[in-house]
């Protein structure tokens, strides 16, 4: 593959170039996950092209543009981070309410249902979901 650019912190610093506040939503056509695996196939694509290049102008502008996509990818992942931060955050409160009524239920279900089957289901799929999100 040809080099690949740096990782960047996940604070963006928007540079004079840009035309959105820092603080703006994402625009829905980029939010949108198709239009980050277009992208990503974009971004790939040009990776084979760029070996496939017959000289270095053309290479150069190849990485080029495929630089300019890598920010944009690496740009979109922080936005989803920072949304799905604030979207996690604010559901805390509600996982824990809910783990604290499922561990009752849990306790209860061989009360509540007198189908065996029906009953250890529950109880597996609460101690998975206590398993994965009971640590919050």
């Amino acid at each position: 593959m040809p080099p690949q650019k740096t990782a960047k912190p996940l604070t963006a610093v928007a540079t004079p170039a840009d035309t959105t506040p820092p603080d703006a939503p994402t625009p829905a056509p980029l939010a949108d996950p198709d239009t980050v695996a277009a992208y990503r196939v974009l971004y790939d694509v040009l990776g084979r092209a760029y070996w496939e290049a017959s000289d270095i102008n053309a290479k150069d502008t190849i990485q080029g543009v495929r630089d300019a996509i890598y920010d944009i990818l690496t740009d979109l992942t922080i936005a989803q981070l920072q949304a799905n931060t604030a979207v996690f955050l604010a559901l805390i409160p509600k996982v824990r309410q809910t783990n604290v009524a499922l561990d009752k239920i849990k306790d209860d279900i061989t009360s509540i249902t007198r189908n065996i089957t029906t009953a250890s289901s529950v109880i597996i799929s609460i101690t998975k979901m206590m398993t994965i999100v009971g640590k919050i």
